[in-house]
């Protein structure tokens, strides 16, 4: 447990772990229902194309991942730009970035669209495809580029979702988009349509169409403050590289995972082992299914990072990211163990039946999952880096993963040990790169002595500060309001400044416990006092239901039978210099400045 002292005031985890918790589970289902997807998607190719089905999906895997970099760069990124405008308050701001990311993606559909069907022979010929294996790339990669604009945008609706305080409709979306490729993918490709690997594209494309559509219908029906507003006035091109600059570590990832498939396809023909293209495919598959786990993890925790950054509120974001860690390595370990137990199974069900061919995933399995125990951590780096506005070490941990380590022990290890050697290359590239990372923080803290392990500035602190957590009842809201006259005498108040604040906080924490958190069921809500340029600040947190106590107090103060109960915040509106509400990743954000 976490804890801040002031007194005998304590702060718990209990409300970060409702929100994180909240996030985590619809944020790795996603991305788990995605990767299953994927994985099916080669699967079903196995099954009904054989091996030269799996080649072939291998070979057209680095094209899907352009169309994964762009709707990265533009869809996350907007994403991630507008919710540090969230956390800024700037709601306006939050609009103009959400209707630049609708027409970018517009933009970006178009000419990757145009090139991609202009220069497709060129492309397959550039892949390596040749014979059948060539006609089935071409084949697939003709009805995944036409359908193209589906793929890109179906990063808007998921990821805005999330950003509004709808992280369970951005579930069901990935959720159904890839349940929806499954269905499709086969109905295309079995005998019934037998529409052969041309069908797994169409389904893809069909099933991301579908999806982007009910996504739109969800942000305008239940989005509170994802709207298109007029750019008249907006800085375009500024706007647009504050999205690119944010969405550059996630498209970053996704292109250099496709230079990276591209080398490690190529290595495999050079050593003339092109029957371990299969084994490839099968452990690529499984590669994006737990690197979808670690990506989920991450997910979760942006957004929630991104509003506390954006409130200088470093020890919300040390406890979440504790949280995170804890929880995203036992999730992690145990589905890279037991992808490296189950090999044979998996080898039978990708169809892959050449012995070398299924020794080969075996030991590759092998390799894959002891990578992980240094992939965990660079990737959770990537997506926490990025959110706190370095996106110079994001890039840079993903680059050296990818490409700059991998490439040099991959070209290494394979001519010394042939095909286990790139296997071997997995695991080495992952161990450089946290050290060269571990490195980099270290002499960036060096440089600037007062950063912390998270590399976050404790300049940037208010003056004076607590953080604690108070239980829904009275003796904790009457016990707190009491205890907070220590950290009032040691910022400085006056009594009547001291007075207000303590007044305030069981006045607020009394309605809110008795209209909000009442029941019996225990729960806790947040608070942090501090004190910033002459002002006295109280933000309280609190999860359940939406509660307004400004609308509440609004809507009661004409009916003389609640004249009693809204006396206190009718006193607090009258001495504050500012009363504000908010809803925050779905959850109540209440703000006092005296």
């Amino acid at each position: 447990m976490s804890e801040r002292r002031a007194g005998e005031l304590r702060r718990n985890d209990f409300f970060l772990s409702r929100v994180y918790g909240k996030y985590l589970a619809a944020s790795v289902l996603s991305m788990l229902a995605t990767s299953v997807s994927g994985m099916i998607d080669t699967v079903l190719s196995g099954q009904f194309l054989g091996e030269d089905g799996l080649a072939a999906m291998s070979l057209a895997g680095s094209v899907g991942l352009v169309y994964f970099t762009v709707g990265a760069v533009i869809g996350m990124g907007g994403s991630i730009a507008g919710n540090l405008a969230i956390g800024r308050a700037d709601y306006k701001r939050y609009r103009e970035l959400f209707t630049l990311t609708v027409l970018a993606m517009a933009a970006a559909s178009l000419v990757m669209t145009a090139l991609g069907l202009a220069f497709l022979d060129e492309l397959v010929a550039a892949l390596g495809g040749e014979g059948r294996v060539g006609e089935y790339t071409r084949d697939y990669l003709y009805w995944y580029i036409l359908g193209g604009a589906c793929t890109l945008f179906i990063y808007v609706p998921i990821n805005f979702c999330k950003m509004d305080g709808l992280p369970r409709a951005a579930s069901f979306l990935f959720i159904l988009s890839s349940g929806l490729n499954v269905a499709f993918t086969w109905l295309f490709m079995s005998p019934v349509c037998g529409l052969g690997i041309a069908g797994a594209a169409v389904g893809t494309q069909l099933s991301m169409g579908i999806s982007v559509l009910i996504g739109a219908l969800i942000l305008a029906k239940r989005a509170k403050n994802t709207r298109f507003i007029s750019l008249r006035g907006v800085k375009i091109w500024r706007s647009l590289g504050e999205i690119l600059l944010s969405g550059s570590p996630n498209g970053c990832n996704n292109l250099f995972n496709a230079l990276k498939l591209m080398l490690i396809n190529s290595l495999i023909l050079g050593l003339g082992q092109q029957a371990c293209l299969a084994s490839f495919s099968l452990i690529k598959s499984v590669s994006d299914l737990v690197t979808g786990v670690v990506n989920g993890v991450a997910g979760a925790l942006m957004p929630i990072v991104g509003v506390y950054f954006g409130e200088r509120d470093w020890g919300s974001i040390h406890g979440v990211c504790r949280r995170a860690a804890r929880t995203g390595g036992i999730i992690t370990a145990a589905f890279a163990l037991g992808a490296a137990l189950l090999s044979g199974a998996l080898c039978s069900l990708f169809n892959i039946t050449e012995p070398a061919a299924a020794e080969a995933a075996r030991r590759g399995l092998a390799c894959l999952a002891a990578s992980f125990v240094f992939g965990f951590a660079n990737l959770m780096c990537v997506g926490y880096f990025n959110t706190v506005h370095r996106p110079m070490l994001s890039n840079l941990i993903l680059g050296l993963r990818t490409l700059v380590c991998l490439a040099p022990c991959a070209l290494i290890l394979s001519r010394a040990l042939g095909i286990d050697g790139v296997w071997l290359a997995l695991i080495a590239a992952d161990a450089l790169t946290s050290l060269v990372l571990l490195a980099a923080v270290c002499a960036i803290r060096r440089g600037n002595r007062g950063l912390d392990a998270l590399l976050l500035d404790r300049a940037l602190l208010p003056e004076r500060e607590i953080s604690f957590s108070v239980e829904n009842t009275v003796d904790a809201v009457v016990f707190a309001s009491e205890k907070i006259s220590g950290f009032c005498e040691d910022a400085g108040l006056d009594a009547r400044r001291a007075m207000r604040v303590s007044l305030a906080l069981e006045e607020m924490l009394s309605v809110i416990l008795q209209y909000c958190l009442h029941g019996g069921r225990r729960s806790y809500v947040d608070i942090r006092i501090f004190a910033a340029e002459g002002d006295v600040y109280l933000r309280f947190r609190w999860a359940g239901r939406i509660f307004d106590p400004l609308r509440w107090y609004e809507d009661n103060r004409s009916d003389p039978e609640m004249a009693e109960s809204t006396l206190g915040v009718k006193l607090i509106a009258g001495q504050a210099k500012d009363i504000s509400f908010r809803e925050t990743f779905g959850t109540n954000n209440l703000l006092v400045r005296f």
